[in-house]
């Protein structure tokens, strides 16, 4: 567990930092993903979201994978190699927001590795670094997927309310990460309905 400094943080408390790539914070970590960070890094990668989550992440989705050095396998010798894709805890470091169920927001500042070559600074305000990390989307995205969380908990609390084969549907869907993969949520959804599957466009187009 990494040592915090300071918790319970509002947006605007001063807070300053600034990376100098030094790859420390891409050590002996466990770094989570949701449904539209893997898809925005497939597309980094110009890959389908379903590929992506096989050939680079752990436990179903729901984490990166690290290679047997326990360092993240996008790390490079020039640095984060999916870098204007990275996931938000990653822009987020030394920081780490916290959402509970009902809404209510805070941050820790966390303790950076001993080696880390980041610079603290001052003058600045948390907001001030989520804005500069481009966070907004990601943390727009983590609100919408922690709300469709608790709904998916209270259905399968309810799951016997279910008929049989559709509570075992519901059960293996949710436990197999089904629900982190994008394009196959996409192709359940067009197959129950019988409608057309859209198109995959996997031409690399980072975004910005």
């Amino acid at each position: 567990m990494i040592p915090i400094r300071r918790t319970s943080l509002e947006r605007g408390q001063a807070f300053s930092f600034s990376c100098n790539c030094c790859g420390q914070c891409c050590r002996a970590k466990k770094i989570q993903v949701n449904p539209y960070e893997t898809a925005r890094l497939a597309r980094n990668l110009g890959i389908s979201a379903t590929e992506f989550i096989a050939r680079y992440t752990a436990d179903n989705g729901s984490f990166l994978r690290f290679d047997d050095n326990n360092i993240c396998i996008f790390l490079s010798l020039e640095g984060c190699s999916v870098h204007t894709d990275r996931p938000l805890v990653c822009r987020l470091y030394p920081l780490g927001r916290h959402v509970n169920e009902v809404g209510n927001e805070w941050f820790s500042e966390l303790e950076p590795e001993a080696e880390c070559r980041g610079e603290f600074g001052r003058g600045r305000a948390i907001a001030d670094y989520l804005e500069d990390q481009g966070a907004g989307d990601y943390m727009r995205a983590a609100e919408s997927y922690l709300t469709i969380l608790w709904a998916m908990m209270n259905a399968l609390a309810n799951s016997d309310e279910l008929p049989q084969s559709d509570n075992r549907d519901t059960e293996a869907f949710f436990s197999s990460g089904g629900w982190l993969d994008m394009d196959k949520a996409v192709e359940m959804y067009c197959l129950e309905r019988a409608v057309p599957i859209p198109e995959q466009d996997f031409e690399h187009h980072p975004t910005q």
